[in-house]
């Protein structure tokens, strides 16, 4: 999408001169006055305005204190014919980004445009990152081999070269957010924004206005215009993480963004076109939460365009000892520590756990180890939570109550759950561990509604 260039000029020689040097690169607006101007800022989105500083009625100067109140993130380059310095001073500690002399040189014209844009995005790139307060997110989510993760990560990499929106779902701590940068990093929008929304941390009053903005006068308190996190995003990425917690109305005008590719601010009248692609994650069975009337339907299948699953850590195999040694040495040089390696009992233990909490317990474990720990050398088994070396009853995840088939039941589950977690999720490789046939173990897996693993 071309950025938009509103050029602001009394006389029609410098605006159609001005058209003609930009209409290759941009698209442009032509305004006379600053009331023909504000009505372009009103019903267009501008990326760069070129300013006249005299003009008839209200000039350069007063148009450019007006739109730095209401349009604080639009860059503004002056143009000015006078030999006096005084205006362009003027016009640059109010905020102006550059200015051009009358008559134009072509080329300078055309690199004074292309910085102003550039400042713009660099500058909406660190209000978001400055929106997410500097989070930490290191690269967990690229360590692992197993093949539940390895299809998982090329469902990724297949995702970033459209701009379709991609539905991420996994448990809580699987690195959904995580996977959602890597597909923007693989992308062609790489060099644009990244910009998440936290359903669940906004409340629902101020859902519409962080996601949209709002003008100014919008609402009390709202004195001058704030710009939405698709603004923020631009051509970017903007990526709703648990967007199962947005609340209906919220739903129904993210639909509408989805269909139309425009949005409009509170206390807006006119439509806004965004060029954002959305990524949405999720911890919900969203289809679940559609039969439930939490979550609309159209919404789930304009979002779910291509899906992605995270498999849990459970699913992952051999990837816990390697999540591990990675943390390790990640937590060991920041803090400073002398451990550096595993005993052959800790690992063992580490192996054989749950982790519920997923990618995010195994990092704040290991974290704490190495906190109280850290002159040591060796992780041993008492320096784990008592919950690793907890070990279960022999009749464990049994019905006693139950009747003797109920009993086999549960502990053929078992069997084929242990094998799926020891191969990765693989079918094949679990049915050779458990001496049988892949069509075999497929069957007892319906019989049992075990979903698990893939048919690899």
């Amino acid at each position: 999408m071309k950025r938009r260039l509103l050029v602001v000029d009394d006389e029609v020689g410098p605006r159609e001169s001005l058209r003609a040097i930009f209409s290759r690169r941009y698209d442009v607006e032509l305004a006379d006055s600053a009331e023909a101007a504000m009505d372009v800022l009103t019903a267009k989105r501008i990326d760069l305005l070129m300013l006249d500083v005299m003009m008839p009625g209200k000039d350069g100067l007063a148009l450019l204190k007006e739109v730095q109140g209401l349009y604080p993130q639009l860059p503004v380059v002056m143009i000015s014919a006078s030999t006096s310095v005084r205006p362009v001073v003027e016009a640059m500690r109010v905020g102006a980004y550059d200015y051009v002399s009358k008559p134009f040189d072509v080329e300078e014209i055309l690199h004074i445009a292309e910085r102003a844009l550039e400042s713009d995005r660099l500058q909406r790139c660190v209000e978001a990152l400055e929106s997410e307060v500097a989070r930490e997110f290191p690269v967990e989510g690229v360590v692992g081999e197993s093949d539940a993760f390895l299809a998982a990560l090329e469902h990724v990499r297949k995702a970033a070269d459209s701009d379709a929106t991609v539905l991420i779902s996994g448990e809580s701590g699987t690195g959904k957010e995580l996977a959602a940068r890597m597909l923007h990093a693989f992308s062609t929008r790489k060099d644009e924004p990244f910009v998440a929304v936290h359903c669940a941390a906004l409340p629902e009053t101020l859902m519409e206005s962080e996601l949209f903005g709002h003008e100014k006068g919008a609402f009390t308190g709202a004195d001058k215009q704030k710009p939405g996190r698709f603004d923020l995003a631009g051509a970017g990425t903007l990526f709703f993480d648990e967007v199962g917690e947005m609340p209906l109305t919220t739903q129904v005008k993210l639909l509408r963004v989805l269909q139309e590719r425009e949005f409009m601010r509170v206390g807006g009248t006119r439509p806004i076109r965004t060029n954002a692609r959305i990524v949405a994650a999720t911890a919900r069975d969203l289809k679940e939460e559609v039969k439930e009337g939490r979550f609309r339907d159209d919404l789930f299948y304009r979002l779910s365009v291509v899906p992605v699953r995270l498999p849990p850590l459970r699913e992952r195999g051999g990837d816990v000892p390697r999540l591990a040694a990675y943390f390790l040495g990640l937590f060991g040089r920041s803090l400073d520590s002398s451990l550096d390696e595993f005993s052959p009992e800790a690992m063992e233990l580490f192996c054989r756990y749950a982790w519920p909490g997923n990618i995010r317990e195994l990092r704040n474990i290991i974290e704490r180890m190495v906190v109280l720990h850290r002159r040591e050398r060796v992780i041993l088994p008492d320096h784990l939570p008592d919950e690793f070396r907890e070990e279960p009853s022999p009749d464990a995840g049994l019905d006693v109550a139950g009747s003797l088939q109920d009993a086999v039941n549960a502990f053929e589950r078992r069997m084929i759950e242990k094998a799926l977690l020891d191969t990765g999720g693989v079918q094949t490789r679990a049915a050779e561990k458990l001496g049988t046939t892949r069509r075999i173990l497929r069957y007892r897996m319906e019989k049992l509604d075990i979903n698990v693993g893939n048919d690899g």
